[in-house]
């Protein structure tokens, strides 16, 4: 037996099956991104040349930024960490 509802809804249903599949999405969260894009040198932009190239990210958009600042994992859809890791692993990997 297994009880079949949504967290968003009181509506609950019990069935008998033979295999459970969950999933636990997650929505996007970018408020912190969004938050720091104005400080950044890079305004969170990504240079896909350099990216596909293998070189370091060094646009700046920003002269005044203190830091460059991307959007990973949760912050561009809802992902898995292994996605967010790999994403900064593509970026960073070339500093």
């Amino acid at each position: 037996c297994a009880e079949v509802g949504s967290d968003h809804t009181a509506h609950r249903t019990v069935r008998h099956v033979d295999w459970v599949v969950t999933d636990h999405g997650t929505a996007a969260s970018a408020e912190l991104y969004f938050e720091l894009k104005p400080a950044s040198t890079n305004l969170g932009a990504v240079d896909y040349g350099a990216l596909i190239d293998g070189r370091p990210q060094a646009l700046t958009r920003n002269p005044d930024g203190a830091f460059q600042l991307f959007r990973i994992g949760d912050a561009v859809a809802s992902r898995n960490i292994h996605a967010a890791v790999y994403d900064a692993l593509r970026l960073v990997k070339d500093l």
